[in-house]
């Protein structure tokens, strides 16, 4: 297989809302997840969509942004088992 492993860390920002929530305020909650969805992806940040979730007690909305890799995470601190590697 000539494939690169990767392990990405993901956060996941979200803004909560009481249900029932005025759709204005769910307007504004898009508006920021949106600015600040813009502001790490100019930063070179994978992100992805904004998404609304509604739920019975609230409403989310949220969005996911790659965590930057640090010298933790390079891949030095965990290397993979030759046996692992087979396995995957």
């Amino acid at each position: 297989m000539d494939a690169d492993h990767r392990v990405i860390t993901i956060d996941r920002h979200e803004w909560v809302l009481k249900s029932p929530a005025h759709h204005t305020e769910v307007s504004q909650a898009v508006a920021v997840a949106e600015q600040e969805r813009a502001r790490q992806a100019s930063r070179g940040k994978r992100t992805g969509d904004v998404h609304i979730t509604p739920g019975d007690d609230e409403v989310i909305v949220s969005f996911e942004a790659e965590r930057p890799k640090t010298a933790k995470r390079s891949g030095v601190a965990f290397p993979v088992d030759e046996a692992e590697a087979a396995d995957a």
